[in-house]
């Protein structure tokens, strides 16, 4: 049970509606919305780290926010930006973003059960595109290591990115980070659905 339980919207108090109500359009209006659950079915209750951005409505709907900005951001596909999310759930081992970034991987990406396996067990899988090989890397040194990105990781980063795709990966790597020290913290549970 969560530390902070999902409650349904009628039993928040009202300052948190509004943000209810964004994170509920932000995710009915993504890919993430069909490949995960991410409220209860029973009462519409937001799950996973939704309960915690509600307690701070302000602020939940800045994360939401930031996280929507990131993803419009040019540079950095799909396919890596996975590779990140799901490389720092393996670092944080935070059960509901690994459970939710699974599914985002498999079902819309189709990027191979064996492949996400190895990623969210925070192994780099040797069939990596370029692009996600640098993502995997970047990520797990920023969730795992103190100190600067080695200057060489920066400039293949670069390299293989660009500027623009590497700026979207550190906020992808800093936004999840959040997220899975939020789960954590919450202590949130997987879906029954998640396995």
């Amino acid at each position: 049970m969560s530390r902070l339980p999902p409650l349904p919207r009628s039993d928040l108090p009202p300052a948190a509606h509004q943000a209810h109500d964004t994170i509920s359009s932000f995710f009915a209006s993504s890919p993430l919305g069909t490949a995960f659950a991410y409220k209860r079915p029973t009462d519409d209750a937001l799950i996973g780290p939704m309960p915690f951005y509600l307690a701070s409505p302000d602020i939940g709907q800045d994360v939401m926010g930031l996280v929507g900005k990131a993803g419009a951001l040019p540079g950095l596909s799909p396919e890596a930006r996975e590779t990140a999310i799901l490389a720092v759930g393996a670092r944080f081992q935070a059960g509901y973003e690994l459970y939710a970034h699974i599914r985002m991987a498999v079902k819309t990406l189709k990027l191979g059960e064996e492949r996400v396996r190895l990623i969210a067990g925070g192994e780099k899988p040797k069939d990596l595109d370029e692009a996600s090989g640098v993502a995997f890397d970047v990520a797990t040194y920023l969730a795992s290591k103190p100190g600067a990105l080695p200057q060489e990781m920066w400039e293949r980063s670069v390299r293989v990115l660009g500027r623009e795709g590497t700026v979207a990966l550190v906020h992808f790597v800093g936004l999840y980070a959040y997220t899975c020290i939020v789960l954590n913290a919450m202590d949130a549970p997987v879906p029954e659905d998640g396995k």
